[in-house]
């Protein structure tokens, strides 16, 4: 995993303590710059790195 700043992680944690089918939500949601409590408070960059690990976690589920 890549080193991540403590505030993504924890948004990572919190999104990701959904579910599945919220954290592809939650994708989609970054993708079109909507925001959302678990990460209204992280910077368009953060948002950046969060979306990319969100992605990069649901890829394992995906090649299942």
């Amino acid at each position: 995993m890549n080193s991540l700043q403590p505030e993504v992680e924890q948004a990572v944690d919190a999104i990701c303590a959904l579910g599945c089918t919220v954290v592809s939500d939650y994708i989609r949601a970054l993708q079109q710059a909507q925001s959302r409590p678990e990460y209204q408070s992280l910077d368009p960059q953060q948002r950046a790195s969060l979306l990319r690990e969100l992605q990069s976690i649901m890829a394992v589920y995906d090649e299942r």
